[in-house]
């Protein structure tokens, strides 16, 4: 059951509501989690709280509620929905001014929203690899902000959508950043390689789980700048995201990518995954 937390109260999330002059509405003036629940228990939970906690420092705005907190919520949420496989989406806003101002109100308070909607599992046993295309990145470089102020991102997605593909992996000053909602992995002679941490892509917490375990069961990971020539010649590349996990890609550009499924390091990546949610509590 699709379940929401606005402010203090619970409701079907139809029915939540916020003022017209919330400047999350208005300005796009906030910042959000999503995060996964396997089992009714919450992925990484901590992981995504700190990630949040960064977020609302970048933005200048003080964390309404302390972990415990957020967390005692969340659990409530989970409860409340009454789902064993979720996504969890939370999102603070600076809150509703007087009036539509780009200075920031004198005293703050903060809208906080968290809904819980059902997420069946997804199917390992039927995987169809994405499609891609690659697109300038021409969104803002504060791309570590996990900000509500999504428009760029999805005018790309529809965009790449539009020509056939599933999505677009960006291209900024002649390197890869990162899928439109998602980080991108090539692998390279057995080297798995990602974009190193910047302010032009967002710190995944799925990204940083993978690139964990592969360090743990002695793959070999390289965290730096790679080019669209590299991700086009690459033996595999996935994406990975807290809704999808990791998932390959098959073509880039209409050029198909190792035989156009999920090569031999994306299936150990995800079999190590899956295996690690299960020693979750």
């Amino acid at each position: 059951m699709s379940i929401s937390y606005l402010n203090g109260s619970w409701q079907p999330i139809d029915e939540a509501k916020v003022s017209v002059l919330d400047r999350g509405f208005l300005f796009g003036d906030g910042v959000y989690e999503v995060v996964p629940v396997y089992g009714k228990n919450p992925f990484t939970l901590s992981r995504h709280l700190v990630r949040l906690n960064n977020s609302l420092d970048e933005i200048r705005l003080v964390n309404p509620l302390s972990t415990d907190q957020w967390t005692q919520l969340i659990t409530e949420a989970i409860d409340r929905g009454g789902e064993s496989n979720a996504a969890l989406y939370l999102q603070i806003t600076r809150g509703a001014g007087s009036k539509r101002d780009f200075v920031y109100p004198e005293v703050v308070q903060p809208t906080i929203f968290l809904m819980v909607s059902p997420a069946p599992a997804l199917d390992r046993q039927n995987v169809v690899p994405h499609k891609m295309i690659t697109l300038q990145d021409y969104r803002w470089s504060m791309g570590h902000i996990k900000t509500v102020s999504l428009i760029a991102a999805g005018l790309l997605k529809n965009e790449a959508i539009s020509k056939g593909a599933n999505d677009a992996i960006l291209v900024r000053d002649g390197v890869i950043t990162e899928s439109t909602s998602s980080n991108v992995f090539i692998v390279v002679d057995g080297t798995l390689v990602t974009a190193p941490k910047s302010n032009l892509l967002l710190h995944g917490i799925t990204r940083d789980v993978i690139i964990e375990l592969a360090r743990q069961n002695g793959l070999v990971v390289d965290e730096r700048t790679f080019t669209p020539e590299e991700l086009g010649k690459a033996d595999e590349v996935f994406v990975s995201s807290s809704t999808q996990e990791s998932w390959p890609v098959g073509s880039v550009n209409g050029k198909v990518i190792g035989n156009g499924q999920g090569g031999i390091v994306w299936q150990e990546i995800d079999r190590l995954f899956q295996e690690f949610k299960k020693t979750q509590p």
